[in-house]
């Protein structure tokens, strides 16, 4: 994609690459797409699909964002596989190896373009393309890649380790278990930055409401403007952690798009808070 558009992740090219080995019959066929697509000197055939295919797949986790000519114009190897994947295999959209490239490119910042219609027994699902899932400014890698760096320039293991855990969690479609991660790393994320601010402060409150209580009364989080508050009062942070896990970890209570929701809304949360105290430690 552009500079301003989020990039395809390993986990998606991984994915195309095992969609397009069940779709491409013959060897010849492969060959004949490395040869059109410039790649044949980057990726030697091997013999069979599958091996071959494996040094296509290495050489495109190693450079997602190499450059082909198509007839559509220009893109990047990575958004070629998906092309190839749909353009070959996207009738099969509701098949599982769909559904896990589905999950890795929702992660990545993008969405499956789908066509259903319904059947007697089953709906029918066509994948016909895909695009980014949100608008730029929002979109969750250029954003999520800030987040960890700002976690681990303060030191914020344990709420990095969380936040790492839920997006794991959603690659394997647990989404009942992302949604209590993301709760945790928001609880986590404002233990640490309490610690950090407040240490003396802070080593004499026992439990995650208690710090937050103390960034409120330090004016790190505001009353006046909503977003921290006692009680059942109507403020962002505590309706925030209500709405991101409220019915526990228990399988088939929530669905992909509602962990994506909460995933995103926890990263950009996180992005808030620590500017703020990046601002305050004079960064």
């Amino acid at each position: 994609m552009t500079k301003s558009n989020p990039s395809i992740g390993r986990g998606a090219v991984v994915s195309a690459c095992g969609i397009l080995e069940g779709a491409i019959k013959t060897n010849a066929d492969l060959e004949s797409l490395l040869l059109e697509y410039g790649l044949s000197e980057y990726v030697s055939a091997a013999g069979s699909i599958a091996k071959t295919l494996l040094n296509l797949k290495t050489f495109a986790v190693q450079n997602p964002t190499f450059v082909v000519h198509t007839d559509y114009g220009k893109k990047t190897l990575a958004e070629l596989l998906i092309d190839l994947a749909i353009r070959l295999d996207g009738r099969n959209g509701e098949a599982q190896p769909w559904n896990k490239l589905e999950r890795y490119l929702n992660l990545d910042g993008f969405a499956l373009l789908k066509d259903v219609k319904q059947g007697m027994f089953n709906d029918e699902v066509t994948i016909t393309g895909f695009t980014t899932a949100l608008p730029n400014f929002v979109a969750l890698p250029e954003t999520g890649s800030e987040v960890d760096i700002m976690l681990a320039r303060n030191g914020f293991a344990v709420a990095q380790r969380h936040l790492a855990s839920a997006k794991e969690n959603i690659t394997q479609a647990d989404w009942e278990a992302a949604n209590s991660q993301c709760r945790t790393f928001l609880e986590a994320l404002t233990d640490a930055i309490a610690d950090k601010l407040y240490p003396a402060e802070a080593a004499n409150r026992a439990s995650g409401l208690q710090k937050r209580q103390l960034l409120a009364e330090q004016g790190f989080l505001s009353r006046d403007k909503h977003e921290f508050g006692d009680g059942n009062k109507q403020t962002f942070l505590p309706g925030l952690a209500k709405l991101l896990h409220p019915d526990g970890a228990h399988p088939r209570i929530s669905t992909q798009h509602d962990a994506m929701f909460r995933l995103q809304l926890v990263v950009v949360t996180a992005r808030w808070m620590l500017k703020r105290l990046e601002k305050e430690l004079g960064r």
